[in-house]
């Protein structure tokens, strides 16, 4: 076989091969993305979970006389998180039956500061990608010391505001006093890279708080 010939030969297997190859990394690439998202979709949704959980028990009060009144159980910190995002602390007596803390702790007297759980939800920068940020919880540990763990990475923004609950059906009204429902609003960005065009994914959540002097 002439050299022209292999050149032909090669040439021609190269426009046959290479669509077709392109395709497969194209499926693939999309694949990976879509698995990224909703991987990262579920992950938001045991994040929020577990806000919704210490938000509906923010100053619950025991049945047992000698545990302390709860005072502001739900505190929310504007802009006391990382880049300008909120946080929110929540306080509660300890439950009259077993609940676990945002860290999946028990919930116990060993794990209280002056006998109230404490629970707080916060943005820090990632210490991956100084672009995104990771969701934290701080909770109590068994010597009563506050203590941390990563709920969520590849998180763009937290944000945290009391709404009117009237205003819902329509454009919720933020109000500057607590109203007994919670408005969480959290974006991650998907995985970054230079094929990746996923927009930022964003969940809100409203919650109702149960228990407290608004909720009682």
């Amino acid at each position: 076989m002439t050299l022209l010939a292999c050149l032909t030969a090669l040439t021609l297997s190269a426009i046959l091969l290479l669509p077709p190859a392109w395709l497969v990394h194209r499926v693939l690439v999309h694949q990976a993305q879509a698995e990224d998202r909703f991987l990262l979709q579920q992950n938001m949704d045991r994040s929020l979970e577990l806000l919704s959980r210490a938000i509906q028990g923010a100053g619950y009060q025991s049945s047992l006389k000698n545990h302390p009144s709860t005072v502001n159980p739900i505190t929310i910190q504007k802009g006391g998180s990382s880049r300008g995002s909120d946080a929110i602390v929540l306080t509660q007596n300890i439950p009259d039956k077993l609940g676990y803390d945002c860290m999946g702790n028990p919930l116990t007297l060993e794990r209280t500061i002056k006998q109230h759980t404490h629970q707080r939800f916060y943005l820090e920068p990632s210490r991956q990608d100084s672009r995104i940020q990771t969701l934290m919880c701080q909770s109590v540990d068994r010597q009563g010391q506050l203590h941390q763990g990563e709920i969520l990475n590849n998180v763009q923004s937290l944000q945290i505001d009391w709404v009117q609950t009237s205003a819902l059906l329509n454009q919720p009204n933020i109000s500057r006093t607590p109203t007994g429902l919670v408005a969480i609003t959290l974006r991650v960005q998907p995985h970054l890279g230079p094929n990746n065009p996923t927009r930022v994914i964003e969940q809100i959540r409203y919650i109702s708080q149960r228990h407290g002097v608004h909720n009682p």
